[in-house]
C-alpha cells in the first residue's frame, strides 16, 4: 500500500552552513525508501541532487475557503507539493494531503504533479514540524480520510516500520561539499 517513504528534516546549523542553506523553513530529505521507483517528487530535487521542501504558512500559497485551509503548505518555492492537514487534535503528529490537481500552476506553467493528482500523502511530524515523514499511497486520494484514520489507528505500523528499516540517505550531506 505505502509505495514510497521520504523523511525530511531541518538540518543542523553546521550542515546548513556547509551547503550554503540559509532558509529556516527548508526541510531536506535525509532518508527514503522507494522500492517501486515512485517519481512524484523528482521536481523537488535540485541540481546538486538534494531533495527539499519549504514548510510555509498555507495562507501565503493557497487560495481556499478559510474552513478548508491547512496551517502549512509544503513547497519547493515554485510547486506546492501539498498542504499539510492535521484534523485530529488528539493526534497532532499525523496529517494528510495530496498533490495539486490543477493542470496548470498559477504562473501558467504545466503542473508536474498533475500526473500524480490522485495520490495520497500521509504525514508524520514532530511537535515543531522540523521533521516530516511522507508516506505515498498512489491512487489513494479518494480514500485519504480512511488512510489517515488507519495511520492513527496503527494499521500501517508494520509497513511503515519496514520502510523505515530499509530507508537509506537520499543525499550524503556529511561528505558532500
Amino acid at each position: 500500500m505505502i509505495e514510497a517513504y521520504f523523511r525530511f528534516e531541518l538540518l543542523r546549523a553546521r550542515l546548513k552552513a556547509q551547503h550554503s542553506i540559509k532558509s529556516k523553513a527548508r526541510l531536506d530529505c535525509v532518508a527514503y525508501s522507494n522500492p517501486s521507483g515512485y517519481t512524484g517528487l523528482t521536481d523537488f530535487v535540485n541540481g546538486k541532487g538534494q531533495m527539499f521542501i519549504y514548510k510555509i504558512p498555507a495562507r501565503e500559497v493557497i487560495k481556499s475557503n478559510r474552513k478548508r485551509l491547512a496551517e502549512w503548505s509544503l513547497t519547493n518555492g515554485k510547486i506546492n507539493l501539498s498542504s499539510l492537514y492535521i484534523e485530529d487534535v488528539d493526534f497532532p503528529e499525523y496529517g494528510y494531503g495530496y498533490p495539486n490537481a490543477n493542470r496548470l500552476l498559477s504562473n501558467g506553467n504545466s503542473n508536474p504533479l498533475f500526473f500524480f493528482r490522485n495520490d495520497c500523502y500521509l504525514f508524520i511530524t514532530n511537535k515543531e514540524i522540523s521533521s516530516i515523514e511522507v508516506l505515498v499511497i498512489p491512487e489513494g486520494r479518494n480514500l485519504v480520510n480512511a488512510y489517515y484514520q488507519r495511520l492513527i489507528d496503527g494499521d500501517l505500523d508494520k509497513e511503515l516500520h519496514s520502510h523505515r528499516e530499509r530507508a537509506k540517505p537520499f543525499f550524503d550531506y556529511e561528505s558532500a561539499t
